[in-house]
């Protein structure tokens, strides 16, 4: 199972934007951050997907240090087999949903920042 998350609806945008590249996606599953939303309230939405998913999860967040990473670090230490990334963008996502393994969408992510 995948998580994305981010400030607003950072996540959903995320994952509507792959879908028109790569079709539904029935595996990554979106959390919003809003304002009036606290870290804890983040991560009980975080607990409830991790409580029913079937094997690992991965929860990807937009930037280090923020709300919604903070509460993926917390729901991962209470979470065994929980993965944290940040940096969530559309390159990583595509590359993974087409078959790449983490570390390579990570390089992929990294590789499609570039002025043009």
């Amino acid at each position: 199972m995948i998580i994305l998350c981010g400030h607003g609806k950072y996540g959903e945008t995320i994952k509507n934007s792959l879908e028109m590249i790569a079709g539904k996606q029935e595996h990554i599953y979106t959390v919003d951050f809003t304002e009036d939303m606290s870290v804890s309230d983040i991560l009980e939405r975080y607990n409830e997907r991790i409580s029913v998913a079937a094997d690992n999860v991965s929860i990807y967040c937009d930037i280090p240090g923020g709300s919604p990473a903070n509460a993926a670090l917390l729901a991962k230490r209470n979470n065994e087999g929980v993965r944290v990334f940040t940096g969530l963008n559309l390159s990583m996502m595509l590359s993974l949903v087409m078959g790449e393994e983490i570390a390579q969408s990570l390089i992929d992510a990294k590789e499609s920042i570039k002025e043009l």
